[in-house]
């Protein structure tokens, strides 16, 4: 395949992609991941089949990849602003959870914190630490910030950012 096809496959992997992730995201303000199917998010789509399952693996697959698109798009916004501090981490990740609720309160309605988890230790890159205490601290950060982000998004995200951060740092010692 010559280098102008290959270009013009990818861009058309790409339309297909994204064509079939908003999809989704449309059909599930009415209805539960289980309810749509495959044929059912391509023919709304507008793509076959086979251009899903060139793309995708699975309905799940769809959604892991748009948070891992999120997630990757956050770590650049974070790691590209001059002001980024070690201390400003936590609260940059819930602007990015709070711009992005009605997301993640679609993922949680469908069960899928699970998803939400895997991502955030995707992020941390447990797999490159070198120690055992660089996985160790890396792995208690991650399932530390699931653990708020969990909570706070399964109880509606109803506290603004300010009273999250107020109420973990009064508990730091706990």
């Amino acid at each position: 395949m010559r280098q102008n096809e290959r270009n013009v496959s990818n861009e058309k992997d790409t339309y297909v992609s994204e064509k079939i992730t908003d999809t989704l995201l449309k059909l599930l303000k009415g209805y539960t991941l289980k309810e749509i199917s495959i044929s059912f998010l391509c023919d709304e789509a507008g793509v076959g089949r086979a251009s899903f399952y060139r793309n995708f693996e699975s309905k799940e697959d769809v959604l892991i990849k748009y948070d891992t698109k999120l997630i990757k798009q956050w770590g650049k916004e974070y790691e590209n602003d001059k002001n980024s501090t070690p201390e400003s981490l936590i609260p940059s990740l819930l602007i990015h959870y709070k711009r992005y609720k009605d997301f993640y309160l679609m993922m949680y309605r469908n069960g899928l914190s699970d998803i939400v988890l895997k991502t955030i230790l995707k992020a941390c890159e447990l797999e490159k630490k070198k120690t055992n205490m660089e996985a160790y601290v890396t792995s208690f950060i991650g399932y530390g910030i699931f653990g708020i982000v969990n909570e706070w998004i399964k109880r509606g995200m109803q506290e603004t950012i300010e009273e999250i951060l107020s109420l973990i740092s009064q508990n730091k010692g706990i």
